[in-house]
């Protein structure tokens, strides 16, 4: 019995061990292959392309603001009651139109008086001119002693300087009398009305807001990097959303000379006509200024372009290996966008592929 069990276990044993060793040939035979293969199976496959010396036209988008041309608070330059307010809120004016008018009763007395005072003034002068001639005669014929001559003269000058204060008080007293109407500095329309007749008004309350809407400013903001590029007198175009289907043409009157910090965007000023005031204060405007690329800038792809770090970058292949080169971009226009520094006209660059690659990252180039 014990031997039947002996011999079962002799045959069982030598039926798995051949197949053991088959199992371990494949192994042996993986671990010899050439290890070049290995390396070159692990390599990135990018496509390259040269940079493209091209000019690239296109425009930007951005958000704008109408303002006045000129904003002004038309204030009261005389103290009085109120009798009139002849305007109302987007009342059209034009230059020099009465606005409104105060109580102008004191302000005529008060001519009347610096009229007659004038007038008084004069007639004292003439008579000093007479006696004074009249003491010139007597002194040149040596009747009367210098000193009395120049008592005379001096009667004579007081009373022309009486005269001048009097035309000046005169002058002070119409104008104050002008001032009891209000009138518009410029054409535009009445933002606000601060007043209403029967109030009092002191020197310098406010009274009106008055807008200058014909021509208006346009004001917006464009990225840094484009700032360089405009020009005062370069045209842009607008349009808003109370006016769809329309396009407003315009010209870029200032360029502000420095750029928000936070934001790193420099303030632009563009100039429209109104004809009609159809265009507002306050309204919204979606700009379009068009840009051209600069002279000897590069152009790629824009799937080269890589963002790390709140930098723009491409890989550029050197050899085998990728270098990751920090650009400066500019003007994008569809697929492509413009390079202003950071690159070379022969420097080979990686259009596709670009987003798994690391600086200094083996690669292989697609035929």
């Amino acid at each position: 019995m014990m031997g039947h069990s002996l011999r079962g276990g002799l045959i069982l044993l030598m039926m798995v061990l051949p197949g053991c060793g088959r199992g371990q040939e494949p192994a042996r035979a993986a671990s010899t292959a050439p290890a070049s293969s290995v390396a070159m199976s692990n390599l990135v496959e990018v496509a390259v392309r040269i940079p493209a010396a091209e000019r690239i036209d296109a425009s930007i988008e951005v958000p704008g603001t109408f303002v006045p041309w000129e904003e002004a608070t038309v204030a009261a330059e005389a103290a009085g009651p109120i009798t009139a307010v002849l305007v109302d809120e987007n009342s059209r004016v034009m230059k020099g139109q009465t606005l409104a008018r105060l109580d102008a009763s004191k302000a005529e007395l008060a001519v009347k008086q610096a009229e007659a005072a004038l007038a008084q003034a004069r007639a004292n002068l003439e008579k000093a001119r007479g006696e004074l001639e009249r003491k010139k005669s007597l002194l040149d014929d040596r009747t009367i002693a210098v000193g009395t001559y120049e008592t005379f003269k001096a009667q004579h000058d007081a009373a022309s300087a009486a005269v001048d204060g009097a035309e000046t008080a005169l002058t002070l007293a119409r104008r104050r009398l002008r001032d009891m109407v209000v009138l518009a500095p410029f054409a535009g329309v009445v933002k606000e009305k601060k007043v209403t007749s029967g109030e009092y008004a002191r020197e310098g309350d406010a009274l009106i807001i008055l807008m200058q809407v014909e021509p208006l400013k346009l004001q917006f903001e464009l990225p840094e990097k484009y700032s360089g590029r405009l020009t005062s007198g370069q045209q842009v175009s607008c349009s808003v959303a109370s006016l769809p289907g329309q396009e407003f043409a315009g010209k870029i009157r200032t360029v502000f000379p420095a750029a928000s910090v936070q934001s790193r965007t420099v303030r632009m000023e563009a100039v429209l006509a109104n004809p009609g005031y159809r265009l507002k204060p306050g309204f919204f405007a979606l700009v379009r200024v068009p840009l051209s690329s600069s002279a000897g800038s590069l152009v790629v792809p824009r799937a080269a372009i890589v963002r790390q770090e709140g930098a723009e970058h491409v890989f550029v292949v050197a050899g085998e290996h990728v270098r990751l080169a920090r650009v400066q971009t500019g003007i994008e226009a569809g697929d492509n966008v413009e390079i202003v520094s950071g690159l070379r006209a022969d420097d080979r660059v990686v259009v596709q592929g670009a987003d798994t690659l690391r600086d200094g990252d083996r690669v292989k180039v697609r035929s």
